[in-house]
């Protein structure tokens, strides 16, 4: 999903638990994964080939959603965090399990147990106008609760 899901998911669970920082960093900093295809094919550095990127529904540069994408990278920090304040570390877990959730119902690529190579695709194709819709009920949902 783009972006704008992880922030309204972030922002759902933020106003539920009252703590919008550790979620909102659990709903977004996945994605800083990323950054190394990114580096490495110098595409943080042109901006038409960063909007290419972020909004092609393909993985153009290789391995975009690979270790912090993964429910076995979530678990682990999840445990870390919920050792050390079970209640932060809760909020940051129910961010990134949105996370995870909402890009395993997108049709982009996704590894849900990297490194190992099973492979799945949602129903709901990127930045199409049902993730919009999607989207914009999260937001929706944000606002009314």
């Amino acid at each position: 999903m783009f972006i704008l899901a992880h922030l309204a998911a972030g922002l759902i669970i933020g106003k539920i638990s009252g703590s919008y920082l550790p979620s909102l960093i659990g709903s977004l900093a996945m994605d800083l994964d990323h950054l190394i295809p990114y580096i490495r094919h110098k595409v943080l550095f042109s901006p038409k080939k960063f909007w290419d990127a972020i909004t092609s529904p393909e993985d153009a540069y290789g391995n975009q959603r690979n270790f912090l994408h993964s429910f076995i990278a979530w678990a682990a920090a999840s445990s870390i965090f919920m050792t050390v304040n079970f209640n932060i570390g809760l909020i940051f877990s129910l961010g990134y399990l949105c996370h995870l959730l909402l890009d395993l119902i997108d049709g982009s690529d996704f590894h849900p147990l990297y490194p190992f190579k099973l492979n799945v695709r949602g129903p709901i194709k990127y930045l199409s106008k049902p993730e919009m819709l999607f989207t914009t009920a999260l937001f929706f949902i944000f606002f009314i609760i």
